[in-house]
């Protein structure tokens, strides 16, 4: 399993740095309450065992369908973006068997949680971990992968030229997948200067459906 003419190992180690650098810069960010009064439950909590249990779960389970209270999917719906990216890491770590793709949909979709809680120096290297070498990212309907992962980058990183670029590229390829990845790089775009977490959501960032580019 090669990352851009790497090992495994490699892309193990990067992920590593990463996780390491969060940890060391979020010793602020709120943390599961063990104890809290049955009036003011917090949301996001999941106990011990459910976390474990998260662990243990497919990845389908895990990332895309949710159901389980402590799955990455479930804590993000639920706005939970802290308890989410903790227990990513914890999965990518610990579970065991994740293809190279799952390795990268799971590497996304940590880096869009540090980036909803403001960490940009943390997200944008993660979404950069994601990018797909040239001889894989030829697909049946021509979805444009990396053009929509550097458009993400060039939001959190302030590059408005490379943003409409990656709009531009992404309307012209056409392509169902690479319509929706415009849409929603044009919705970080309607609200350059706002949060990420504000841009990427539903709501006043966000365009009606695009429509391809000739």
């Amino acid at each position: 399993m090669k990352i851009f003419g790497g090992s495994l190992l490699t892309s193990v180690l990067f992920l590593s740095t990463i996780v390491l650098l969060s940890s060391c810069q979020s010793t602020n960010l709120p943390r599961p309450i063990q104890n809290a009064p049955a009036d003011k439950v917090d949301p996001c909590y999941t106990s011990p065992t459910q976390q474990a249990e998260a662990l243990l779960l497919d990845f389908r389970a895990f990332d895309q369908t949710g159901g389980h209270p402590a799955s990455a999917r479930e804590l993000a719906m639920k706005g939970c973006h802290a308890e989410a990216a903790h227990v990513t890491e914890r999965y990518l770590v610990e579970h065991s068997g994740l293809s190279r793709r799952e390795v990268d949909v799971l590497i996304w979709h940590l880096g869009q949680h540090k980036a909803h809680l403001g960490r940009y120096e943390v997200a944008s290297a993660l979404f950069l971990a994601t990018l797909r070498p040239p001889e894989t990212t030829s697909e049946p309907d021509n979805f444009d992968w990396n053009t929509y992962a550097l458009g993400s980058w060039a939001f959190l990183n302030k590059e408005p030229l490379l943003l409409d670029h990656s709009i531009e590229t992404l309307r012209r390829k056409a392509g169902q997948r690479n319509l929706i990845n415009a849409r929603a790089l044009i919705g970080l775009r309607n609200c350059f200067d706002k949060p990420y977490s504000l841009a990427i959501g539903p709501g006043v960032c966000q365009p009606p459906p695009v429509t391809p580019l000739p």
